[in-house]
């Protein structure tokens, strides 16, 4: 059996937009996200269905996403910790 083809990412970007072209210029605000990231884990909890919805609409009418809703919920029940 042969090995598996390795994806190449710029031939896949050159067959979606045509040879020659050039990327976009990266959008302002992408790399200050980064930086947030590095100060950032990726977790996974299983909450009880009452609870995610809770959270989504608090994150709606509060105009955050949903990553800023939990931290700021988690950042005051932890003071104590933190």
């Amino acid at each position: 059996m042969a090995g598996k083809a390795k994806f190449d990412q710029e031939s896949a970007f050159k067959s979606i937009i045509g040879p020659g072209q050039k990327s976009l210029p990266q959008v302002p605000g992408k790399s200050e996200e980064k930086g947030k990231s590095k100060n950032r884990v990726q977790r996974s909890y299983f909450l009880d269905r009452d609870i995610d919805k809770a959270l989504r609409k608090m994150a709606l009418e509060e105009e955050k996403n949903l990553t800023e809703s939990i931290n700021e919920i988690l950042r005051k029940g932890l003071a104590k910790y933190l």
